[in-house]
């Protein structure tokens, strides 16, 4: 058992060791504020938090960097649900069973054991050369990089040290899924009993305010978390005035007394020219050729409602005029699946409305940067990170009214009615066929646009984080 000690930081990074593929939303922020913390803070521990001890245990130093980096991912396929809520299939069937019924997953893993600790490269090399043989689609994210390099798919026994005891000097950051990756209940219970500080990253609650955009398993797992935090937590640290707000409203209408609320915003880092400059945009593309929109498919983000809007644009003939496409980036989501087969199979779009679902950090930076335009037509938002993204890189975004949207855009770019079909569709006819009428804009976001830096921003919520503690021992 690993005692605490006065002051540490104790950072949860089990989102971003479970997380597979390109880094997008909260993982993103995640990542940058443990990147921050692994070099500024020799303090900080990093724990997992494991289901099957309903508490944390320090992830093992050789594999701190590569979970951050997204160089390595957890392997839980034989750990319980963290929630508690719900029972694996594996629960139900002997361990010997289970390991013959899901054969391909059997050997996939004792095949990644042997890859990772073997001190024979030749072993390492073979088992890297069987398991590709083995590998569907299924199990493709985890282990392979979009390049075609291998990435690290490690088990407990190899991620994870000792459970971690927190004490009274030490302050939990949790800044991931929470609702998904831990259990607040224990948690709470482990916070009562040791007596350590609590602070929790809040960058939105719309699944509580919109329970019709998810699935009633997400608001449901949400609500129970949310709950607690709110109830438990010494600090909340929302990345917006309006989820500060937001937050405020629920815990009164929770009847919970609320926690302390800091506003610390996300930052961005506009110095990521990390492509060679002679790059290629994916097939199809060509620079100022493209309005791009940046986000995971589901309902709340209006990808449907570009869609009808390019429709329309189409039957007028504008982006054939201009030889202009719209550009969807993002992983598929939930509640979309009716939507994603009909942007497949329309044949109205041709080849005008090009999805990306999963590109690198370098792609995306370089498809930001050549595309005419950005859009972020969502229906309420807690912050709203690619339009910071967009300006980073000196494009003008059209963006809707929603929750913390205004705030963001800060009168940089016009602000459009959310949901409001005919201004959507006027002010993107317009800004295809008169570059002209964006420029204003893009030279406001030149000359006005300062945002904190990543480093900057985790510095600002960190020190947030230690004001709390301090007044928490004063």
């Amino acid at each position: 058992m690993t005692a605490g000690r006065p002051g540490r930081i104790v950072f949860d990074i089990s989102s971003l060791a479970r997380w597979t593929g390109p880094p997008v939303g909260i993982v993103r922020a995640q990542r940058e504020l443990a990147l921050w913390a692994r070099e500024y803070r020799p303090d900080a521990a990093f724990v997992f938090f494991d289901p099957s001890i309903m508490g944390y245990r320090a992830v093992r130093p050789r594999f701190v960097d590569a979970f951050i980096t997204g160089a390595a991912s957890f392997n839980g396929w034989s750990l319980p649900d963290p929630t508690g809520r719900r029972k694996r299939r594996s629960a139900w069937v002997p361990r010997g069973a289970y390991a013959l019924l899901q054969g391909r997953r059997t050997l996939l893993r004792r095949l990644e054991h042997l890859r990772l600790t073997s001190e024979r490269a030749g072993l390492r090399d073979w088992a890297d050369r069987t398991q590709r043989r083995l590998i569907t689609d299924r199990y493709r994210l985890a282990m392979i990089n979009p390049d075609g390099s291998r990435r690290d798919f490690v088990t407990a026994d190899l991620a994870l040290g000792d459970p971690v005891a927190l004490g009274p000097g030490d302050t939990l950051v949790c800044a991931g899924f929470g609702w998904s990756h831990g259990n607040i209940d224990a948690i709470a219970a482990a916070k009562a009993r040791d007596g350590f500080r609590l602070a929790v990253l809040c960058y939105d609650i719309i699944p509580l305010q919109h329970p019709e955009w998810f699935k009633d398993r997400d608001v449901a797992d949400l609500s129970r978390y949310w709950r607690g935090a709110f109830a438990i937590a010494d600090l909340i640290v929302a990345n917006s005035h309006a989820v500060r707000r937001d937050v405020a409203a629920c815990c009164h209408d929770w009847g919970i007394g609320g926690p302390c609320v800091a506003v610390s915003p996300l930052g961005a880092e506009p110095a990521t020219l990390r492509t060679a400059p002679d790059a290629s945009l994916p097939a199809g593309l060509k620079e100022n050729g493209y309005a791009l929109f940046v986000s995971t498919i589901e309902p709340r983000k209006q990808h449907d409602l570009l869609y009808r809007v390019w429709l329309r644009l189409l039957a007028e003939g504008v982006p054939q005029a201009a030889a202009f496409r719209l550009v969807f980036v993002g992983r598929p989501g939930w509640m979309m699946e009716s939507f994603e087969r009909t942007l497949r199979e329309d044949a109205r779009l041709g080849d005008s409305l090009v999805v990306l679902p999963r590109v690198s950090d370098e792609m995306l930076d370089l498809i930001y940067r050549r595309s005419a335009f950005c859009l972020y037509p969502s229906l309420y938002e807690g912050y709203g990170l690619p339009v910071v993204e967009a300006f980073a890189r000196g494009k003008a975004v059209l963006a809707s009214d929603g929750g913390a949207l205004p705030e963001v855009v800060n009168g940089l770019s016009p602000v459009v009615g959310v949901g409001d079909e005919d201004a959507w569709l006027e002010m993107m006819r317009n800004w295809i066929q008169r570059p002209d009428a964006r420029a204003p804009f893009e030279a406001a976001i030149r000359e006005r646009f300062r945002h904190p830096s990543w480093p900057q921003a985790a510095a600002a919520f960190f020190a947030a984080v230690e004001g709390a503690a301090t007044a928490g021992h004063a």
